[in-house]
């Protein structure tokens, strides 16, 4: 598609004052002002190290049986892509999805845009024949006034019913600024959920959502006795800011070893169905502040050439486990981490729009090869 002007649009009316538009994520919160201490912190962390300790002689032992199965999955029901409505965009959306080839989009539904759902539901209609999945975003309030959580979730399910079965349930949960001072507060948020999906028929929780590599606070949404159930267990896993799939957190963690790990816990988990989504993953890009969440330096991001190489090897790596049912890039148009870079008023695909496409038609089967060249400095 040749590039197409479009105004440049970072901002809406709608945003509160702690989100920012640019890299789409709440604001940091000071370390001075996260709430961490009281009891129920202290109480949340117990129960983790608990359930830790519990678990950990039949996760070592899973984690050691597990072996990789090859899925046989095709690309259309294995790819997915974040898409985000914007008026200024939705038709670009349109196209390059149909360019890519891309049956599989999530859809985040800010619950403070709840007044919106109806333009929401009109832009999956603008995406006939596509499966979705509805990410709701929590924030603070959220978590201070749970009958209003209620109530958005019964907005959300009632309006978007028809046209989406699975919706994922709060997301980076282990992340202050989101809204949770810790899991404990967002497993209530799912015990709300779980509540209120009981008054649909076909509306399926994905969740746990838990982003980066954070064992104990996944294992403790998935092995607890609240009262909600997951059909499909939600991560959000990135790999290393700026390394490889095949580089090691704590010596031992490539993505393959990460998802072996995630996998392990599922097939353990109390509160879940045996299902894995990675729902959200990227390389941030460099020298694209202000949409890069974190900084741009060149430390924690990567070139261009590279967040295609890497995307390529995280898709290869994650189909060829067995362990994973999909994955969703976040997301297609944002100049820091996305496809496309929509700055100076017109829309340029970056190098990793082309690797998608090239996954979705054909490079999804071929094993995956270690980058030769070290780690960007």
């Amino acid at each position: 598609m040749a590039a197409t002007c479009y105004p440049h649009t970072p901002m809406t009316a709608t945003d509160p004052s702690w989100w920012d538009s640019f890299s789409n994520q709440p604001y940091r919160i000071p370390a001075a002002e996260k709430p961490r201490g009281g009891w129920p912190n202290v109480r949340e962390y117990l129960a983790i190290a608990a359930t830790a300790l519990a678990r950990a002689p039949a996760l070592a032992w899973r984690y050691q049986a597990l072996e990789p199965r090859p899925s046989q999955r095709d690309a259309a029901s294995f790819v997915g892509l974040s898409v985000t409505p914007d008026p200024a965009y939705d038709t670009a959306v349109e196209e390059m999805v149909d360019e890519l080839g891309v049956q599989e989009l999530l859809v985040r539904v800010p619950t403070w845009e709840i007044e919106r759902i109806d333009q929401y539901a009109r832009f999956l209609e603008r995406l006939p024949g596509r499966r979705f999945l509805i990410n709701v975003l929590q924030s603070r309030d959220s978590v201070r006034h749970p009958e209003r959580w209620r109530e958005q979730l019964r907005v959300i399910f009632s309006t978007l019913e028809d046209r989406v079965s699975h919706f994922q349930i709060g997301n980076a949960i282990n992340r202050t600024k989101w809204g949770c001072a810790h899991p404990g507060e967002y497993l209530r948020l799912l015990e709300i959920a779980e509540a209120v999906r009981r008054e649909f028929t076909g509306v399926r929780l994905v969740g746990s959502s838990v982003i980066d590599f954070e064992p104990l606070i996944t294992l403790r949404t998935l092995c607890n006795r609240r009262r909600y159930e997951l059909d499909v267990v939600a991560a959000l896993l990135y790999v290393n800011r700026r390394g490889s799939p095949f580089r090691r957190q704590y010596g031992v963690f490539d993505l393959h070893n990460k998802l072996r790990l995630i996998y392990a816990m599922v097939s353990l988990g109390t509160r879940n169905a045996r299902r894995l989504w990675i729902t959200e993953t990227n390389w941030p890009l460099l020298h694209t502040q202000p949409y890069t969440p974190n900084s741009g330096h060149p430390r924690s991001t990567v070139d261009e050439a590279t967040q295609a190489r890497y995307l390529k090897q995280y898709y290869q790596i994650a189909h060829q486990s067995g362990w994973v049912e999909k994955v969703y890039w976040w997301q297609l148009i944002n100049p820091g981490y996305g496809l496309v870079d929509h700055r100076g008023g017109a829309l340029r695909k970056h190098p990793a729009y082309h690797a998608l496409k090239e996954i979705m038609h054909g490079d999804l089967y071929r094993p995956p090869s270690a980058d030769p060249r070290p780690a960007q400095r």
